[in-house]
């Protein structure tokens, strides 16, 4: 476990808020107590919300490796639970080996990388710990048990499925009957949460598609465990399902236990796929971690029992640390995609914050990372908890290439450039020249504060600048057109969609704002130009 933390800890450095992690940032819900119970994509996140709303006050916007840590403690905890329960039905070394499984299960990268899936591990570790203690068989294992539960309930649609489970292996004993509140407390306090905030995703083409969809969500969990996605999983999944009926047809009796993990699993694709067969592909990372725990400890219970050799054991160790090692992969592939998102997403959302004074409230920084992101709710947020997870001025400027390009996207966007003929005269007199830090196909000469271009014959002028802060003059001598360009933290230039017309004098200039990098610009012409700096 401590070996998995670490792990963790490494492939998540760098992240940040993503996706559905931006609705709890900048979503105020209501205030309150409503906004607890407002649903999210359709699931409860009463618990989900709290965790975030604690630690925007406990630690801000600016550390999200403690959001991480979050899901990370629970991962592990689930894990342990898992343990637990198999170690009381084989031997602690199987067990362990079924736990590595969970703990190193690299195909579900997305539950174990992203802050927003406490949602999933509090449904997750609220369901194991009321099975084991469901195992105490007292009145305060079977009030914890209820807690427990409700947690698991109140943080996803996970819950139910674990709710299901429960409820059938205590009507499995007819002597487990009279416990049945265990589950009917959380599922009465679940049914009034959805009659007053619920919000199905059960469509039409959902209930058509479903059938195919839990075959395959099945299947990505078999697939999840040897790290491997569909073309592993569906065979696995169909040797899997005919050892399950071999052992159902036997004349041997069926455990509670067992017959309630078969119908969380049941449960559990079949909720998945009434609500999000047409929203998202099975395969998904974030569906397989309960349906490889479902799986995990249903063989367990297959093997409860049974005798398992020496040479056994040795041989499901090397296919273990197989899997491993496979999950691990996909792992490391999904963190960097995820760090590639984080980077370039920080680096604009700096740009919006260094922009903030000409930021439209309905802007959207970037559509493709984060589209449910708006400029308005998110300097809000920001204020309101006093902190940001943008990067800085030089943190932008030390950001990946790709990253400083997009920020500069966002800076045009919102500081928009502004090119205004002068005509024949200027009102006042000119300010030095700005600093030329690059020239090509042109010699350059003084004349008063303005410094001259002239092409050299055959040649077009190309020219790189810093851009003062009040803007700068382009008379243009010739008879083409002068094209301009732009960049600040980036690599490349944007092209401005205006021109310095021939025989025309403009003034180019920015908005202003705080930081201390200035604006680059490229001047491209075969004509005869004249540049000036602007006074304020």
């Amino acid at each position: 476990m401590l070996l998995d933390a670490v792990l963790l800890l490494y492939m998540g450095r760098g992240l940040s808020f993503f996706f559905d992690d931006w609705n709890f940032v900048t979503n105020d819900f209501g205030g309150g107590f409503h906004s607890l119970m407002v649903a999210h994509v359709g699931n409860i996140s009463v618990f989900p919300i709290a965790v975030y709303k604690v630690l925007f006050h406990l630690v801000g916007l600016n550390h999200y490796a403690v959001f991480r840590s979050v899901v990370i403690v629970l991962h592990l905890l689930s894990a342990g639970l898992v343990f637990v329960l198999a170690s009381r039905r084989i031997s602690r070394v199987n067990a362990i080996l079924a736990t590595v499984m969970i703990l190193f299960l690299g195909a579900a990268w997305e539950d174990l990388l992203w802050a927003f899936q406490v949602g999933y591990f509090l449904s997750i570790a609220g369901g194991l710990a009321a099975w084991v203690l469901l195992e105490r068989n007292d009145r305060l294992g079977d009030i914890l048990a209820m807690l427990c539960l409700t947690v698991s309930a109140g943080s996803s649609s996970l819950g139910v499925a674990m709710m299901v489970g429960i409820a059938v292996e205590l009507l499995w004993r007819q002597s487990d009957r009279r416990r049945l509140w265990i589950v009917l407390v959380p599922a009465a306090l679940y049914a009034l949460w959805y009659l007053n905030y619920g919000e199905s995703q059960v469509t039409s083409n959902s209930l058509i598609n479903a059938p195919g969809y839990i075959e395959d969500l099945a299947a990505a969990a078999f697939g999840g465990l040897v790290g491997r996605g569909l073309e592993w999983g569906r065979p696995l999944a169909l040797i899997g399902i005919l050892v399950l009926l071999r052992r159902l047809a036997r004349p041997l009796p069926i455990s509670a236990r067992f017959a309630g993990l078969i119908a969380t699993g049941i449960a559990l694709w079949v909720v998945t796929a009434a609500a999000r067969s047409t929203i998202s592909p099975p395969e998904s990372s974030r569906y397989i971690y309960l349906g490889a725990v479902v799986i995990v400890l249903i063989g367990v219970e297959m093997l409860h029992g049974a005798t398992i050799s020496p040479r056994v054991t040795g041989l499901a160790t090397v296919l273990v640390a197989f899997c491993v090692i496979t999950g691990l992969t996909a792992m490391h592939s999904g963190a960097l995609g995820r760090r590639e998102v984080a980077q370039t997403l920080n680096a604009e959302l700096g740009a919006v914050e260094i922009a903030a004074a000409y930021a439209p409230a309905t802007y959207e920084p970037d559509l493709q990372r984060a589209p449910q992101l708006t400029a308005g709710p998110y300097l809000h947020a920001v204020r309101a908890i006093g902190s940001s997870p943008a990067d800085t001025p030089a943190e932008i400027a030390a950001a990946d290439p790709v990253s400083r390009d997009a920020a500069d996207g966002v800076l045009l966007a919102l500081e928009v450039p502004r090119l205004r003929a002068l005509g024949g005269t200027r009102s006042s007199p000119p300010a030095p020249a700005p600093p030329v830090s690059s020239l090509s196909g042109a010699t350059r000469s003084q004349r008063g504060a303005c410094m001259t271009l002239t092409p050299l014959a055959g040649a077009a002028v190309s020219a790189t600048l810093a851009l003062p802060s009040a803007g700068v003059l382009i008379r243009n001598e010739g008879s083409t057109s002068t094209v301009l360009a732009l960049r600040r933290f980036g690599e490349n230039f944007d092209p401005l969609p205006s021109s310095v017309a021939a025989h025309s004098q403009d003034v180019l200039s920015l908005p202003s704002d705080a930081a201390p990098v200035a604006w680059q610009l490229q001047l491209g012409s075969t004509s005869p130009l004249s540049i000036c700096g602007q006074m304020r």
